[in-house]
């Protein structure tokens, strides 16, 4: 009777855990499939495939894999080999801080550069601008180029407490 009762909790511990991630997930506009296969992956003693999961979570495998390769690409999960077999095998990346931050840190260098370039874009147009003759374009050709410099300052300013925040973090993680 009590085994039975330890089985039905730890079968609800399972459930609880599985369902909220895909509620975390749905939170950065990710399906929540997404976050239950992150889940049934992050609770298995052993990598899973495609037909184990898509079995566990009662949807297809083709839904299972659309979803891991987004896993794989972000970094969540990847593919290993299982010895005597040919099917893909998966397992997650348990240390979650390390792969949101290495995420935040990728997605945060790309969205950087991006601003320097419109930045830059701007600033040559508008360095022909402010030799015009009609004042009113004059000022405000002056107006949005003060606005992009102070816009271009703050990214830079924020990459930089956000690198020393993530330098930070991974040296705390390689302490822990």
């Amino acid at each position: 009777m009590k085994k039975d009762n330890d089985k039905r909790k730890l079968e609800e511990v399972r459930n609880i855990l599985i369902e909220g991630l895909g509620r975390v997930f749905s939170q950065y506009s990710f399906p929540d499939v997404l976050g239950h296969i992150y889940g049934v992956l992050f609770l298995a003693d052993e990598p899973l495939g495609l037909d184990d999961i898509a079995q566990e979570l009662g949807v297809s495998k083709s839904t299972v894999s659309n979803n891991i390769r987004i896993l794989e690409g972000v970094g969540y999960a990847r593919k290993v080999w299982v010895k005597g077999s040919r099917r893909d095998y998966y397992e997650v990346e348990r240390n979650l801080s390390k792969v949101v931050l290495e995420t935040i840190e990728k997605n945060y260098e790309k969205e950087l550069e991006i601003y320097v370039g419109i930045s830059e874009s701007c600033k040559n147009l508008l360095g022909e601008v402010v030799d015009s003759s009609d004042e009113r374009l004059k000022e405000k050709a002056e107006f949005y180029y003060q606005n992009i410099d102070s816009l271009e300052k703050q990214t830079k300013r924020v990459a930089s407490k956000l690198s020393e925040f993530l330098l930070s973090v991974f040296q705390e993680e390689e302490k822990g």
